[in-house]
């Protein structure tokens, strides 16, 4: 019996991307600001990403206030303009 495979339909799984996410956590009368780099499919596989990085992060802490201030998916087209080529230090 042969196999059924599909090419290029929309049954075929979503790719991970990475996204940025900024967020500010508040513990202890303490704030700390971060910047990440997470893994995911979505919003939601992003979110519990997040979730399990906090906990390993703050496992010594009862409760943390988190506050998420940016969370979008990582462009992969950069424009060499938006960089300073010329003034950057060089080895």
């Amino acid at each position: 019996m042969e196999g059924h495979w599909e090419h290029g339909t929309t049954q075929e799984e979503e790719s991970s991307k990475e996204w940025v996410v900024e967020y500010r956590v508040d513990v202890e009368n303490i704030s700390y600001h971060h910047l990440s780099l997470i893994e995911g499919k979505n919003l939601q596989s992003v979110q519990a990403n997040l979730f399990a990085e906090l906990r390993e992060e703050y496992s010594h802490s009862e409760r943390i206030d988190v506050t998420v201030i940016r969370m979008e998916p990582v462009e992969t087209h950069t424009n060499e303009k938006d960089f300073d080529t010329v003034g950057a230090y060089h080895p």
